[in-house]
């Protein structure tokens, strides 16, 4: 059953969260991990929900379109997965 928290947060951005984990990665990576194809539908419907509600960070805020722009979770995004993962009996 989920937890009351996990209940209100968008279910896109729960499964990018969950698509990204621990790791550092592209657009590309991410696309990869959630078996898209549209890296638009990413960036419109999830990355920037994320981004906005502090999920996700870019290693270069900087230069957004850098071609070795990546991204993480930040310590909200973090703890959001390891909820998720507690949840989830892992």
């Amino acid at each position: 059953m989920p937890d009351s928290a996990t209940i209100h947060i968008n279910p896109r951005i729960l499964r990018l969260v969950k698509a990204i984990g621990s790791e550092t990665l592209t657009r590309r990576g991410i696309c990869g991990n959630m078996n898209l194809r549209a890296r638009r539908s990413l960036w419109d419907y999830y990355m920037t929900p994320a981004m906005a509600e502090g999920y996700i960070k870019m290693i270069y805020p900087e230069h957004p379109n850098s071609p070795d722009q990546a991204y993480y979770l930040t310590r909200k995004g973090l703890d959001l997965l390891n909820e998720l993962k507690n949840e989830d009996g892992e």
